[in-house]
C-alpha cells in the first residue's frame, strides 16, 4: 500500500495504490460518503491476488483530500475529476481499467458511466445511492433543492446508524473508531445525491459498458429498490444484477464478504 497525492484544478486529492509485482488489469475504487480509501485495504488485497493493481482517491471533503469534511463542489466536479483521474490511471499503467464504486461512490460511478461514456473494460456498482434509504418525500426534496442553492456549504449530520453497515461487529467498531470517518454532508452534497440518483434511473438506457450491479436487500442506507429499477431499465445485454439476501449496506465488510468478492471476481474474469 502506497500513499500519494494527485492534483486537479488546484485541488489536492489524497490517494492510495496497491500494486502487485505482476498484474493484468487496474481497478479504480470509488468510495462512499463519510469514508476514505484506506477502508478498502482488504478489498484491494483480495483483487491483487486476482491480478489487479488497485488504486483510488479520497473524494473532495473526505479522508485526507482537500475540503471540509462532508463538503462538496458538486457532482459535476466529481464527474470531472473522476474522468481526469481515470485518464491519468490509463496513461500511467497502460492496462485495461475497471471501476468499482460503492454507496455514494456507486451513485457517482453510475452517473459517470451514463454522462461521460468512458472507455472502460467493465464497472462494478455496489449498493449505489440511486434512492436514499430514508426515501425522502417531495417536500424534503423540494426543500433541499432550494436550500442547497441558498446555503450549499451548510453541513448537517447524516443521521445514519453505523451499526447497520455490517453484521460483523468488528467491522462496525473499526469504522466507529476510524479517525478519518465523518458523519457530515453539505446540503449541496445531499441534494446532488438525490438528483443524480433520479437522473440515473431516468437515463439507465445510456449504459454503454458491461456492468455488474450488486445490492444487499437488508440495506437501510441505500434502497435496494433503486438498484432493482436500474436493472429493469438498463440494457440487459450489458447489465448483470445480483441481489444478496439479508446483507447490509457494506457487503464487502459482511461475514459473507469473501463470497461476494469471489462472485465479483468471477464476473469480471468473464469480461474481455
Amino acid at each position: 500500500m502506497n500513499e500519494f497525492y494527485w492534483f486537479y484544478q488546484r485541488t489536492k486529492f489524497h490517494g492510495i495504490n496497491w500494486i502487485p509485482e505482476n498484474f493484468q488489469r487496474v481497478m479504480i475504487i470509488v468510495h462512499g460518503i463519510g469514508e476514505h480509501m484506506g477502508r478498502y485495504d482488504h478489498v484491494a488485497a483480495f483483487f491483487m491476488k486476482e491480478g489487479y493493481a488497485v488504486i483510488g482517491i479520497d473524494h473532495y471533503g473526505h479522508g485526507k483530500s482537500d475540503g471540509k469534511k462532508g463538503a462538496s463542489r458538486g457532482f459535476g466536479f466529481m464527474f470531472d475529476y473522476l474522468h481526469s483521474f481515470h485518464r491519468h490511471v490509463k496513461d500511467t499503467y497502460g492496462k485495461p481499467v475497471v471501476m468499482y464504486g460503492h454507496s455514494m461512490g456507486g451513485g457517482v460511478l453510475t452517473g459517470y458511466l451514463l454522462r461521460k461514456q468512458p472507455e472502460l473494460l467493465a464497472a462494478v456498482i455496489s449498493a449505489p445511492a440511486l434512492i436514499i434509504g430514508t426515501r425522502p418525500g417531495g417536500f424534503l426534496k423540494g426543500f433541499l433543492k432550494v436550500a442547497s442553492s441558498l446555503v450549499p456549504n451548510l453541513r448537517i449530520k447524516q443521521g445514519l446508524d453505523i451499526n447497520k453497515i455490517s453484521h460483523d461487529k468488528g467491522a462496525v467498531e473499526k469504522f466507529r473508531e476510524d479517525p478519518l470517518r465523518h458523519d457530515k454532508l453539505s446540503l449541496r452534497l445531499a441534494n446532488d445525491m438525490i438528483q443524480n440518483g433520479a437522473w440515473c434511473l431516468e437515463h439507465a438506457e445510456r449504459l454503454s459498458v458491461p456492468a455488474l450491479l450488486i445490492h444487499g436487500n437488508a440495506d437501510e442506507f441505500t434502497a435496494v429498490e433503486g438498484s432493482r429499477l436500474f436493472a429493469e431499465r438498463a440494457p440487459s445485454a450489458l447489465l448483470t444484477y445480483r441481489e444478496w439476501d439479508g446483507l447490509y449496506h457494506e457487503m464487502h465488510n459482511e461475514p459473507d464478504a469473501r463470497d461476494v468478492l469471489l462472485f465479483v471476481a468471477g464476473w469480471l474474469s468473464n469480461v474481455r
